[in-house]
């Protein structure tokens, strides 16, 4: 094998120089395949890679994300593996700018795995079950779950005259975003009923002092009903975006799901996963369709 054979893809020299720094075999196995394929996709060496390979790799891994081919965590490991190699190259010529044209998509991979979480049917079920003596808690478990509002979106609802009635139902007229947001009909049944025993403060939702809440408190009940559900501890960011996954397991375009979570269709295409439709499918005779029920 010569030292630049192009059917490795990769420098010989450098890559034994790289694999030093691997302790376990299967490590290495596995940067070697990633390297492997991006260099078959783009049809070039790695280090004659440019920042448009880069980009028609990341197409290709990201259609693969959304076909259900891969996860969402595996197109993260494989970049940072690649990114790891580039910028082991950069150090190696003395050129940090020349080869990683991996890290701006990783730092994006980075917020999206924190944003991509969600919440299984059966413990959504049981967190639900968790809280139903608390219909301040419930309401606001549902108001995420069905209506993709934020903790920050919550806690700054003032009352009733946040929502709008039009012909097809009702809709939450929310500050940051550019259309009103759709409240579904089971999640506003339980959000009049909480609205007809609270008291009248400035805010819908309030602490003991009658003070409004902040996202921190949301946090902590969200901590303090998942130990309760005895499931394991899910944030409010995972059961928002449970509605996402949930409306593109029922059908919903990019475009519709969009404007519901108040999102960009780009940004919105990562709940597309097939992990959780998979389990809405195993608990669909259940479900027929997602209706939370008073408690």
């Amino acid at each position: 094998m010569s030292q630049n054979d192009r059917t490795e893809f990769v420098n010989i020299e450098t890559w034994n120089l790289f694999r030093k720094r691997f302790r376990s075999e299967t490590t290495e196995a596995s940067y070697r395949s990633d390297i492997s394929e991006f260099c078959r996709i783009v049809g070039k060496p790695f280090e004659d890679a440019g920042r448009e390979d880069v980009r028609k790799y990341y197409e290709y891994m990201t259609a693969a994300v959304t076909s259900g081919k891969i996860s969402m965590i595996t197109r993260t490991k494989k970049f940072r593996e690649l990114h790891s190699y580039a910028s082991f190259l950069n150090e190696h010529d003395g050129n940090r700018d020349e080869h990683d044209y991996f890290y701006p998509y990783l730092k994006n991979m980075a917020k999206e795995s924190r944003l991509a979480g969600s919440v299984p049917v059966e413990d959504m079920d049981a967190l639900l079950r968790a809280a139903e003596n608390n219909l301040a808690a419930y309401a606001i478990l549902t108001l995420m779950y069905r209506a993709g509002l934020t903790s920050t979106e919550i806690v700054s609802l003032g009352g009733e005259e946040d929502f709008i009635r039009y012909d097809d139902g009702i809709y939450a007229d929310l500050k940051e975003r550019e259309l009103p947001c759709y409240i579904p009909g089971d999640a506003w049944e339980i959000l009049k009923t909480y609205m007809n025993q609270r008291e009248i403060y400035d805010t819908l939702f309030y602490n003991r002092s009658g003070r409004p809440l902040n996202t921190m408190y949301i946090s902590r009940m969200m901590k303090k009903y998942c130990a309760a559900a005895g499931i394991r501890s899910y944030s409010a960011q995972d059961v928002r975006n449970s509605c996402a996954f949930n409306l593109f397991s029922y059908g919903a375009s990019a475009r519709e799901t969009a404007e519901q979570m108040g999102r960009t269709q780009h940004q919105i295409r990562r709940y597309q996963g097939a992990g959780y439709r998979g389990n809405l499918r195993r608990n669909a005779s259940d479900l027929v369709k997602i209706h939370i029920e008073k408690p």
